[in-house]
């Protein structure tokens, strides 16, 4: 039995193949493990696979959806070995599923503690502008007040099941440093229709006022990753010039080839964007897995890297390289797989 095959859906087909496969080989150095998204758009294939992603989006030929280009994708073999190595994404569940009698020890980095000290709801009552801040947004109930506290292991920012509790732009000061600035999300909301209309303009103020904001962490929920409204947020981040970078949570809900190809796809419709950090940041406050890559990056943005990073340099290298040392014994003791007759 044939299907018919309209010209619509075969244009889409033509586009499949330039999808760039997932490299099979191996990571032969520890730099291998931590390659970026910025990496990945100097890669010849990665620019091939961009123009074939936005000729699909935008072609007269029709729509393809988020789920379709997703569908297509195949993950970055590199980016999935860092998931492997930080235990970010759900595992595969399977009988015969080979499991690892190894694992990074990962050494911590450790924010100072963290106050609330100020809350605005209106601009004028921002506070004075003293020390570097960095800002936290995102849809409603995306996490952004529990990943304030699993950064810093405290308890300062209030949270819910419910979207919507944060209610105007909270200040917390931790130690004396920096500031970490919780904004209020867009989007549905349990709130009244009033406040919930006031927010975007009040985060539109914070962002163009705050002169020591050093970046926004635009939050993103891995399980959709950009909406309309974070588009839209993107091109008003843009049309301040803002400084932002993409942190996909609820990672650990996520399995992790589909968090690898969400990366991926993210990388991409993000590589025009002019103000956006290419680094594409993911982590899971309730497995606590990635908050470490995210500490290290708010300190080096504060510019507070030598301060507290200095001995975590030579921990991390010991860490990664018995690692690699564990992972080509796994690799080597692996048995081949039979072939079917």
């Amino acid at each position: 039995m044939s299907f018919p095959c309209t010209t619509r859906f075969a244009q889409t087909l033509r586009l499949i193949p330039l999808i760039a496969p997932c490299s099979r080989q191996q990571p032969n150095s520890t730099n291998a493990l931590f390659t970026t998204s910025a990496g990945l758009r100097r890669d010849p294939k990665f620019a091939t696979t961009v123009q074939a992603l936005q000729e699909t989006v935008h072609s007269n030929a029709g729509d393809v959806s988020n789920r379709q280009l997703f569908a297509q994708l195949q993950p970055d073999q590199k980016i999935m070995d860092k998931l492997d190595m930080l235990q970010l994404g759900r595992e595969k569940q399977g009988r015969f599923v080979r499991k690892k009698w190894f694992r990074y020890e990962e050494p911590e980095v450790n924010l100072p503690h963290i106050s609330f000290f100020a809350g605005a709801q209106t601009p004028k009552s921002f506070p004075e502008q003293s020390l570097p801040e960095v800002g936290f947004v995102g849809r409603s109930n995306v996490g952004k007040s529990s990943l304030i506290n699993r950064l810093c292991g405290s308890a300062a920012a209030r949270t819910s099941d419910k979207p919507g509790l944060t209610q105007q732009v909270n200040f917390y000061v931790a130690g004396r440093d920096f500031h970490l600035v919780d904004m209020p999300g867009y989007g549905f909301a349990y709130a009244k229709e009033e406040a919930t209309l006031k927010w975007p303009s009040l985060i539109e103020s914070c962002i163009r006022e705050r002169k020591t904001l050093r970046r926004v962490m635009l939050l993103l929920d891995a399980r959709h990753g950009i909406k309309a409204n974070d588009r839209e947020f993107m091109e008003m981040l843009d049309r301040t010039n803002t400084k932002f970078q993409i942190v996909l949570t609820k990672c650990d809900l996520v399995h992790r080839i589909d968090l690898a190809k969400r990366h991926r796809l993210i990388a991409m419709q993000t590589a025009k964007s002019r103000n956006c950090i290419p680094r594409v940041m993911m982590v899971s406050a309730r497995s606590t897995a990635g908050l470490n890559e995210l500490r290290k990056e708010i300190l080096h943005t504060c510019t507070l890297g030598q301060k507290y990073l200095a001995s975590h340099k030579k921990k991390e290298a010991i860490a990664t390289a018995d690692y690699l040392e564990q992972l080509k014994i796994y690799r080597e003791t692996a048995r081949p797989k039979k072939r079917r007759q």
